[in-house]
This record gives C-alpha cells, structure tokens and sequence, in this order.
C-alpha cells in the first residue's frame, strides 16, 4: 500500500513540475491563478478516479476468489442451514428433515468448514451475509 502511495504521490509531483515549467517558459500564459487551480484539481481528480478503479479491479478479483454460493453446498447442507438460521436445535433440524442427530451434525460440520466458521451464530450470519440464505 506504500509503494502505492508513493507512486501516486510522485506522479502528482511530476504533473505539478510539468505545470510550473510550462508557466515558467511562458508556453502557457496563467493570468488567473483559478485557471492554475482548476488544472491542477483535474489533474488529482483523473489520477483519483485512476487509483480508484485500480483498486476496485483488484477488490473484485480478490472477493471472487472468496464469496461462496449455493452451489458450493449439497441441498441437504442447504436445508441443514435453513434450519439453523431459524434457530433450530440439532434435534428439531434432524425431526424435520427425517435423519439422525448425527447426520446433522455431519452436515453442520461441512457447513462451518466450507464458511470458515466455528459456531452456529458464526455459521447463521455468514450465511444472511454471503445471501446464501435469504
């Protein structure tokens, strides 16, 4: 992020020598410092918009790579999932859903691991947050 900084900072600096260089050599005739100023502020605004874009570019890349979906569970974890989103015990999800305590638990282990989770609560609002569960 420094090195980021840095260029952007130098990049700055440069348009600002360019700029006085320019006035100097009376290549450009600056009567009115607003007209200096105006340049100037266009100058941060595209390299602002530039910054930004890059780092929106490399923000998506990187949540890509780590967002998950439905798709990356078994209907079964899904419905696992609903449940225990609405606060239900093991034993109520496994009534439910017709299997043991056991095959939730199996389930609920895979849901944690794939959301990087170690608990219910944990597992419930990243679920609501990546809108695997609505």
């Amino acid at each position: 992020m420094g090195i980021i900084i840095l260029r952007y900072g130098g990049l700055l600096a440069l348009f600002l020598i360019v700029l006085e260089t320019a006035k100097r050599s009376m290549l450009f005739h600056f009567e009115l410092v607003e007209i200096y100023v105006a340049i100037v502020a266009v100058m941060f605004l595209c390299l602002g918009v530039w910054f930004a874009s890059r780092r929106g570019e490399q923000n998506k890349e990187a949540a890509a790579l780590q967002v998950l979906n439905k798709a990356d569970f078994s209907d079964r974890e899904l419905d696992v999932l609903l449940f225990l989103c609405h606060g239900y015990s093991n034993k109520e999800i496994a009534d439910h859903l017709s299997i043991t305590t056991n095959t939730v638990k199996s389930h609920l282990k895979n849901i944690y691991s794939k959301l990087e989770v170690t608990n219910r609560t944990q597992a419930a609002a990243e679920a609501k947050i990546l809108k695997i569960i609505g």
